[in-house]
């Protein structure tokens, strides 16, 4: 299970890395047709803002894997270990909750919207369930790895002898 969600969130972080060099490619190309051609790509910013999406929301369990969140832990470093991994427990279930239930909502509307044929309004047409599907699936991810470093930090409030990596 474990090697399936390592396996997951390397291969949802090189989606990631790939919408980020698309969205380069959409404004330079845009840039360029606009200045040379009078004629930008057709709903530029949108398509930005779509795959600003999996840039952001994919590579989350990823980063919880490394512990590379930004955190200011001037005053928790000064408790003993076991507090620290208390608090680090609290502060990310309650992110979890807060996130899973973003991610649940959104879920939540796709089929409707797929049923509904919804779309963006703009010259290309762009459906809107598609980066409503990859939220999801970004957000699942992250929730299971989540739960994963709460298990083990409230296993090192319970036993601080067992320390695991």
């Amino acid at each position: 299970m474990i090697r399936f969600l390592v396996y997951f969130e390397n291969l949802v972080l090189s989606v990631s890395c790939a919408a980020l060099f698309t969205m380069g490619l959409i404004v330079t190309g845009s840039v360029v047709g606009r200045t040379v051609f009078n004629y930008p790509i057709p709903d530029d910013l949108l398509l930005i803002g779509l795959l600003m999406v999996c840039v952001i929301v994919l590579p989350l369990a990823y980063v919880e894997r490394k512990d590379g969140h930004i955190a200011v832990t001037v005053i928790s470093d000064l408790f003993p270990l076991r507090v620290q991994a208390f608090l680090t427990a609290c502060g990310s279930l309650l992110f979890g909750l807060f996130l899973g239930t973003m991610g649940f909502m959104i879920a939540k509307k796709i089929p409707a919207e797929m049923a509904q044929n919804l779309y963006y309004d703009g010259q290309l047409d762009i459906a809107t369930w598609p980066m409503k599907v990859v939220f999801a699936v970004g957000v699942m991810g992250f929730l299971f790895r989540l739960s994963i470093n709460i298990f083990k930090n409230l296993k090192l409030v319970l036993w601080p002898s067992q320390r695991s990596n």
